[in-house]
């Protein structure tokens, strides 16, 4: 089955690519006597131009076709641990493999996009093709309303999980943000901006599977009202958001199936060199999970054109043991206790990104010292882990 998905997959990009050249070449008249005029673009806009293969506003039915991709590498070093403990598929050499995708995206009919990537296994291992990340078709007919329906990462809540991974600022995301966080889901999402009101809503299978929905899992919901404040306080960017999540299962995938109901009240705020995230968040626990409450903060500052100061200030505060370390990198020390579990946690990150060609491509070195307090069962714990790392995508 993922054999067949991955070849239909590619199998569509390849004829839209040979359609969109077909297109290209009829639209072209005495190609061979024009002037082409110099080309002043700089190196990063040739590269990264190369992979948009047709783009024309005067085609009625087909705006545009590209390729897209991301490639996310970094080396961590902790309290007896190292990136070279993960598993060794996601491995090269002691450096992991974070992300790395490949797919398409185009526009149609001047109101649809079509979307698509696949996540590649980083030693072709079995096999090249891993799984679906997301593959969806959204009308836009304006800024308004927008409407889409397929695969997503369910990331209508907190404001860590709805910036991409191309374009956050620290390595990993916050404890409690990947806490709360479902997967990448099949459903149907609306969103839209009217006046300086923000909305969004969605509806989603809550099975995580490779390709589609089998409708296993019950259902997960987001739905999140924000405000435009940009105008009214004269920053570069100012929006406040609500964002509430709902898990009807114990069989949904992550969060969802640890969480009833979740809450994100988050803020983004940019002026000149300065930017500002903040996000209180809290979940309310299914079964034996307890509660979880909890908030993080993170400040940046341009030190030079392209060099970015980053740091974040973290607190989650869970009883019964209702906090879990980070997966990546916390629980691969060999100090750790308890299953790594407690009932608070805070962390500090201290890092710089530099930016060669914006977000699509940087380099990244960070470092954070984080603390477990195990309350009664003795899973007390504090540790710190350093990040170095490249990440592009196009």
């Amino acid at each position: 089955m993922k054999l067949k998905t991955a070849l239909l997959l590619l199998t569509s990009v390849m004829l839209s690519s040979l359609q969109a050249g077909e297109i290209a070449t009829s639209s072209g008249k005495n190609l061979g006597a024009a002037v082409q005029p110099a080309d002043t673009r700089s190196i990063y806009d040739k590269i990264w131009g190369a992979a948009t293969l047709y783009k024309s506003d005067d085609n009625p039915v087909l705006q545009e076709f590209a390729l897209q991709g991301r490639l996310h590498l970094q080396y961590a070093d902790g309290d007896g641990f190292s990136s070279g403990d993960r598993p060794e598929e996601v491995l090269w050499g002691d450096m992991e493999v974070r992300r790395f995708r490949l797919g398409f995206k185009s526009k149609w009919f001047r109101q649809f996009k079509l979307e698509g990537q696949i996540d590649v296994n980083p030693n072709f291992d079995p096999q090249f093709y891993s799984q679906i990340y997301d593959l969806n078709v959204t009308w836009a007919p304006n800024d308004r309303f927008n409407i889409g329906i397929g695969k997503y990462k369910a990331n209508f809540f907190s404001v860590e999980q709805f910036t991409s991974s191309k374009e956050i600022l620290t390595f990993e995301r916050s404890l409690l943000s990947n806490t709360l966080f479902t997967s990448e889901l099949t459903g149907i999402r609306a969103n839209g901006k009217i006046n300086n009101w923000i909305y969004t809503v969605g509806g989603y299978a809550g099975d995580d599977q490779d390709e589609f929905t089998d409708f296993s899992a019950g259902a997960v919901i987001q739905a999140g009202i924000g405000y435009d404040l940009t105008s009214l306080t004269g920053m570069d960017k100012g929006i406040v958001k609500f964002d509430w999540q709902h898990s009807t299962d114990s069989k949904n995938a992550g969060g969802g199936a640890l969480f009833t109901n979740a809450f994100s009240l988050n803020s983004t705020w940019e002026k000149g060199r300065f930017g500002l995230y903040t996000d209180v968040l809290g979940g309310l626990g299914r079964d034996s999970q307890s509660d979880v409450w909890g908030f993080h903060v993170i400040p940046s500052f341009y030190i030079l054109d392209g060099l970015q100061f980053v740091t974040r200030y973290q607190f989650g505060s869970g009883s019964n043991d209702g906090l879990p370390l980070q997966s990546r990198y916390e629980r691969l020390s060999p100090h750790v206790t308890d299953g790594g579990r407690g009932d608070q946690y805070q962390a500090v990150y201290l890092g710089l990104n530099y930016y060669l060609y914006g977000h699509k491509l940087k380099l990244m070195a960070g470092t954070e010292f984080w603390d477990m307090n195990g309350g009664g069962d003795g899973g007390d714990y504090s540790g710190w882990t350093t990040l170095v790392g490249l990440r592009m995508f196009f």
